[in-house]
């Protein structure tokens, strides 16, 4: 069965304009830590992806969810 592309829709989207610098601007570092701090989901151990880079990707996947993420 054939499919159709996917494709962005035409014109300017807010997301076009945000980058992850407004991002963690408006969502600073120390405020994501003390969340996950105080829900018991803070890294325990440095890892490749830490707690907070979850929490900032978890924002642009919703920022951009009309975007594949692959």
């Amino acid at each position: 069965m054939a499919r159709t592309v996917a494709a962005l829709p035409k014109g300017t989207r807010v997301t076009d304009y945000i980058s992850l610098g407004v991002v963690t601007k408006t969502v600073p570092i120390a405020k994501v830590r003390a969340v996950l701090e105080a829900t018991g989901k803070q890294s325990v151990r440095h890892r490749d992806l830490p707690a907070h880079v979850v929490v900032y990707y978890v924002i642009a996947l919703a920022l951009y969810m009309q975007v594949s993420y692959r």
